[in-house]
């Protein structure tokens, strides 16, 4: 690259472009890092942004979806459905789905800060949300872990994750699992909050052998 300058420009660039390339190793090794919290897919995230789609191709069934977007990270899929939010507190109420390949997901039990990772952090108001918080349940599709708040009034506000097997139709070619991270304030309680992921969210799916 210096080779297009004449020689004394190049000699005063030289240091600067060293130090830029430092920078952008050190990024890339970062990025690498398997003892980092970075998401597995971050340069795809990156690169790649959502479009809005039909919300029939949503992979569950979400009746009252009022947005749905994807985007292709290439070992996953991943959408972003956007719920109805009438209560006052700030921020959407939000469904995010990754269809995962072998090479992005492991078939075993959700880890909090490895969900947060992958889905760029907690959502208000769970912003210091730690594993502690976290109560689990399980129904016919398996188990959900969720966390609750209460900002004020009848304002109930959860934070659930949940991987399943399935979703409410098929999921793209190559995906083994379909991890989701729900955000959803409302005016009630904490089974109206959680219904979104609930059973009915995979009624075309096939529920888990043995159940």
């Amino acid at each position: 690259m210096l080779a297009c300058f004449p020689l004394g420009i190049a000699r005063k660039l030289a240091p600067s472009c060293a130090a830029v390339l430092a920078m952008l190793v050190l990024s890339a090794c970062q990025m690498a890092s398997p003892g980092g919290s970075a998401s597995p897919t971050e340069l795809a995230e990156a690169l790649n942004e959502y479009r809005v789609v039909p919300a029939a191709r949503a992979y569950i069934n979400v009746p009252n979806a009022l947005v749905v977007m994807e985007r292709d990270l290439g070992s996953a899929t991943e959408q972003r459905v956007t719920l109805p939010n009438a209560t006052a507190l700030s921020g959407e109420n939000t469904i995010l789905l990754r269809a995962q390949s072998g090479r992005s997901a492991n078939n075993t039990r959700l880890v909090l800060q490895e969900v947060l990772a992958q889905f760029g952090g907690a959502p208000v108001p769970f912003s210091n949300i730690t594993d502690s918080a976290l109560t689990a349940r399980s129904d016919t599709y398996g188990d959900m872990t969720y966390t609750v708040a209460r900002p004020g009034g009848d304002v109930t506000c959860v934070l659930a994750i949940r991987r399943a097997h399935t979703g409410g139709r098929a999921l793209p070619r190559g995906a083994s699992a379909l991890d989701m991270m729900m955000r959803n304030c409302v005016s009630g309680s904490v089974e109206q909050a959680l219904a979104p992921l609930g059973p009915t969210a995979f009624g075309l799916g096939m529920p888990r052998a043995g159940l």
